[in-house]
């Protein structure tokens, strides 16, 4: 029914990995870890701890429920010495029992789809830069390079409630599926990131061509990418 690669790096400049990612059927995510190097690795990995914990057949009330359950998880670990302040963001796909997928998002790691010779961000970045541009205030190109585009407005372990982003998918055989932390959408231009899910020829040479491309644009952060190829409709009509 599908293919999927996964890579991961630290980056040139920080000295540690606070991403987390789970790419297992049928949980694809990936979560970038904030509060300082041990603080956000822990964040991020009690998210994909979380959401491992699905059953293998979930709903979309499933899905977001556990979202909320490592949002408590999360809040929980923040009360422990040295990990006070930690939070991490969450966003992926989930195969859920009727055929159909489940997207989530909280903060601004993102999901993007390449279909039909086009690449559509099916995330909406939760990020001050991203009000402004849904108020006109920024052009989406100049919210790419804006000094505070890394100030994200929800994150998992901010606050006791938290609202999930979530939406069900109807994937399609030829679809191909990119979950990705901001180290690889603030280094690459989404042009080049299209150019290699269109040209890559499995999903793990796509995950990997991707994180060498933020290495060469600069590494400024930690990247990290999941891509996921549809080969058979998994549909009830399908």
């Amino acid at each position: 029914m599908i293919e999927v690669g996964a890579a991961t790096h630290t980056g040139l400049v920080r000295s540690g990995n606070e991403d987390a990612a789970l790419a297992a059927y049928p949980v694809f995510v990936v979560a970038d870890g904030m509060g300082g190097h041990a603080a956000g690795e822990v964040a991020s990995a009690l998210v994909v701890g979380a959401l491992a914990d699905l059953p293998a057949d979930p709903t979309l009330e499933d899905v977001v429920d556990q979202v909320l359950e490592a949002n408590r998880r999360v809040r929980e670990g923040g009360r422990e010495p040295g990990q006070g302040g930690m939070g991490t963001t969450v966003t992926g796909v989930v195969a859920l029992g009727d055929g159909s997928w489940a997207l989530i998002n909280v903060g601004d790691s993102r999901v993007l789809l390449s279909r039909g010779g086009e690449l559509r961000q099916l995330t909406t970045d939760h990020s001050e830069v991203q009000e402004l541009v849904d108020l006109g205030i920024l052009a989406p190109d100049e919210a790419a390079v804006h000094p505070m585009r890394h100030v994200i407005t929800r994150s998992l372990g901010a606050f006791d409630e938290v609202e999930v982003d979530n939406e069900r998918l109807h994937l399609v055989p030829g679809d191909r599926l990119l979950v990705c932390s901001d180290g690889l959408t603030d280094e690459v231009a989404p042009d080049e990131i299209y150019w290699v899910l269109d040209t890559a020829q499995s999903p793990q040479e796509a995950a990997d061509a991707l994180v060498t491309a933020a290495l060469t644009h600069g590494g400024h952060d930690n990247v990290t990418v999941i891509v996921l190829d549809i080969l058979v409709d998994a549909s009830p009509a399908g």
